[in-house]
């Protein structure tokens, strides 16, 4: 009998040490992290392999509105998360364009497959506000694969200017 309870309490003490390794880190630490990172990275792509990344910039009243959009995945990529920080701007007092960070939901991509309602979306666009029409972009991108077992992240620097109407 004693046997029993003791297996039975290891698996208990293993099962919960699981959940709390599976939980997401603290939003806030992890926002603040990925930034510190992204400005601290010193190598970055134009492009990616796994999906397509482009930026477009819009006039709107108080200056210009810049998107950064993710789609036409050509692999599944899971739990994707996307920030984006122009250059010389303090994000100590801004929030900067982020999918994936704050929200309780998971976003992923998979080819020719949708379904908002369970988080197989499209494509992902972040967006912020700039005073200037042409402006450097930090872009993070990361996704994991099918069974969570890896994370792959990638490191952006898009260069973009209002291009007029």
């Amino acid at each position: 009998m004693k046997k029993i309870f003791v297996v039975l309490m290891i698996l208990l003490c293993l099962c919960g040490c699981d959940s709390i390794g599976t939980q997401k880190a603290d939003p806030d630490k992890r926002y603040l992290s990925l930034i510190d990172n992204l400005l601290e990275h010193n190598q970055f792509y134009s492009s990616s392999n796994y999906y397509d990344i482009n930026c477009e910039m819009a006039k709107i009243d108080d200056g210009y509105r810049y998107y950064v959009t993710i789609d036409n995945p050509r692999n599944a990529l899971y739990d994707v998360e996307a920030i984006a920080v122009e250059e010389n701007v303090d994000y100590s007092k801004t929030m900067a364009a982020n999918v994936g960070i704050f929200e309780d939901a998971e976003y992923s991509l998979i080819p020719n497959q949708t379904n908002p309602d369970k988080g197989y979306v499209e494509g992902l666009v972040i967006s912020a506000v700039t005073n200037n029409p042409e402006i450097t972009l930090y872009v993070y991108v990361s996704f994991k694969n099918e069974d969570y077992s890896s994370t792959h992240s990638e490191y952006f620097k898009l260069d973009v200017k209002y291009q007029g109407e």
